[in-house]
């Protein structure tokens, strides 16, 4: 089967773990989905007389999928952001909060006459990645789910249909990502950002089934670290000391009212790094930082959507 026709949906759960009767379908606009059912079965641990292996038993299941994704404004990627910061949309804002917001993935694989499906409920995002780079590439996402369930299937969710996403929009570069607060730091030439938000999910398991009966959380962590170019000593000397409460934002996208606004309202800033390219090059400093809760917005990240 030919994987450039795969396709890949997934449908927003009102009830964690349960597909809606009528769904809201909504196609991804994926690279790949990364990660394999895990449904171990082990040799029993059992004594025999010939020393060989006569019964297993089946142990505790995992359901992980990696979304990878270029960045684009998509109302699909939407649902997995709302699902990484435990919360729902208001008003195109959205902040980290306390809510479990899960999802229904399907995946259609091109078979022909008859297409195979496979599908994983009960899913939320664990952690994402953030990846910027002035390399002439579209900025890279990476959604890592973790779900509870997994069937198969020969026809689609009721009411699905697999057109491609509207509008569409082409992906987004690092060339057009506009800075709109790096750290305080004087009119920064950011050359890469990689950001990193986690949730600390974990299985949480009970009598009756190997499958997940829910997953537990964690803190909610973010940290990442930000390469820009040397311009003045105190882009290097002011981050050698741990500096707190600084604020990083970017714009991205280049089509009015289609953009995406990220910030980082409150964070800690330090170890800066600073590299040499040798005899061609530009030296550059890199920041690593982390997101601290802030209380004006009781939120440590707040992603805006469908900026002008």
């Amino acid at each position: 089967m030919d994987s450039a026709l795969k396709r890949d949906a997934i449908v927003p759960e009102v009830t964690l773990g349960t597909t809606p009767s009528t769904p809201g379908f909504l196609n991804l606009r994926t690279i790949n989905i990364d990660g394999d059912p895990e449904r171990p079965n082990e040799r029993s641990p059992e004594r025999v007389y010939h020393g060989q292996a006569t019964n297993m038993y089946q142990g505790l299941a995992r359901y992980p999928k990696t979304f990878n994704l270029p960045w684009a404004r998509d109302a699909a990627t939407d649902v997995l952001w709302g699902s990484l910061f435990n919360a729902a949309w208001a008003t195109n804002v959205l902040k980290n909060g306390q809510t479990p917001a899960g999802f229904t993935l399907e995946e259609k694989y091109e078979g022909g006459a008859t297409d195979p499906y496979r599908r994983v409920t009960g899913m939320l995002v664990d952690s994402a990645t953030v990846a910027f780079a002035m390399d002439g590439q579209p900025g890279r996402l990476s959604f890592v789910a973790r779900g509870r369930a997994e069937t198969t299937a020969t026809a689609a969710i009721s009411g699905a249909t697999y057109a491609d996403p509207t509008p569409g929009y082409d992906p987004v570069t690092a060339a057009e990502v506009a800075v709109g607060n790096l750290f305080s730091v004087t009119s920064p030439i950011l050359q890469s950002l990689n950001l990193q938000i986690t949730n600390s999910l974990q299985e949480r398991y009970g009598f009756s089934s190997p499958n997940p009966v829910r997953h537990g959380r964690g803190w909610f962590d973010v940290r990442g670290t930000a390469e820009f170019d040397l311009s003045a000593a105190a882009d290097y000397s002011t981050f050698a000391t741990r500096q707190q409460g600084l604020a990083f934002d970017i714009t991205i996208g280049s089509v009015a009212n289609y953009k995406d606004k990220l910030e980082v309202m409150k964070a800690d800033v330090w170890n800066p790094n600073l590299r040499d390219p040798g005899v061609t090059g530009t030296h550059t400093v890199m920041l690593n930082f982390m997101a601290r809760y802030n209380a004006a917005d009781s939120a440590a990240l707040k992603l805006t959507r469908l900026i002008a």
